[in-house]
């Protein structure tokens, strides 16, 4: 404290707004303690030291700077004062969005604009698999993920390759999946085609696969399984893959089915006999 009772602050760590949160946020082991201090009562230097895996001297200079803070006291141990309790929480609350902003940022850029979707920042569960240079279809192998363990599946295809579908037909015909596909009707020529045909009769005649074929264009993949789960698959301009989402929340599954019922009323059935 300085003459005057206000705190000692150097350079640009004022105790405005930002300048309290630049002067948390440059030193990880000021959070750290703060998070610390956060989930115990009272805890000695010796302990924070151990917690931290840090030297003596930066454990102490720490300590010092949120003690001029007024957010830690020393009494019978270090403890966080009311106010360093109010600053943790709140900063551990901005820490969790910007992890779940960084995670879901690529989801989120090629989403297409929804007024209609669910704010997918509030939910809890989601996991985002998202592309990389050095494993490009990550997105891709977790989608058939689902096909492996899901007993039923319903699934809006704005594109389709051929492994991908040589994986639907296997899990229909060979391991009882029951399959409903709402496909783009730009990719009816590909389906019909010699490659793909086959493949599709093969396992709309088991009984257990639907295909249909949307009157409207498909904004993204979709992937509904009967066991709760729900897979957003988002692609670039160009239709290569770039991230994946998986939930089980709620509100995205009550979304998600209420968005696959919309497209699946328009869509006209192809049967068997059109994959010759």
């Amino acid at each position: 404290m300085n003459e005057q009772g206000t705190p000692r602050v150097r350079g640009d760590e004022g105790t405005d707004p930002l300048g309290q949160i630049r002067f948390l946020a440059r030193a990880e082991s000021r959070v750290r303690i703060v998070e610390l201090l956060s989930e115990s009562e009272a805890m000695t230097q010796r302990e924070l030291r151990t917690q931290l895996d840090a030297s003596r001297t930066t454990v102490a200079r720490s300590l010092r700077s949120l003690e001029e803070r007024g957010w830690v006291t020393n009494d019978d141990g270090y403890r966080l004062t009311r106010l360093g309790a109010a600053i943790g929480s709140e900063f551990s609350g901005l820490l969790d969005t910007v992890r779940q902003v960084e995670e879901l940022s690529e989801f989120l850029r090629w989403f297409p604009t929804d007024e209609f979707a669910p704010d997918f920042l509030d939910v809890d569960d989601a996991a985002v698999i998202s592309a990389s240079e050095g494993d490009p279809y990550a997105p891709a192998r977790k989608q058939t993920d689902i096909l492996r363990t899901a007993d039923r599946v319903r699934m809006l295809l704005p594109s389709v390759d051929l492994e991908g579908t040589k994986t639907i037909a296997e899990q229909v015909t060979e391991h009882g999946l029951e399959a409903e596909t709402i496909v783009a009707s730009g990719l009816e020529g590909t389906l019909e085609s010699a490659d793909f045909a086959p493949l599709l009769r093969e396992k709309i005649e088991t009984g257990r696969s639907t295909v249909l074929v949307s009157q409207a264009e498909l904004p993204f993949y979709l992937g509904l399984a009967d066991d709760g789960r729900v897979q957003i698959g988002v692609e670039d301009d160009e239709g290569f893959p770039r991230a994946l989402l998986e939930t089980t929340d709620d509100g995205v599954r009550d979304w998600a089915d209420g968005l696959y019922r919309e497209y699946r009323e328009q869509a006209r059935h192809k049967p068997a006999e059109e994959f010759r």
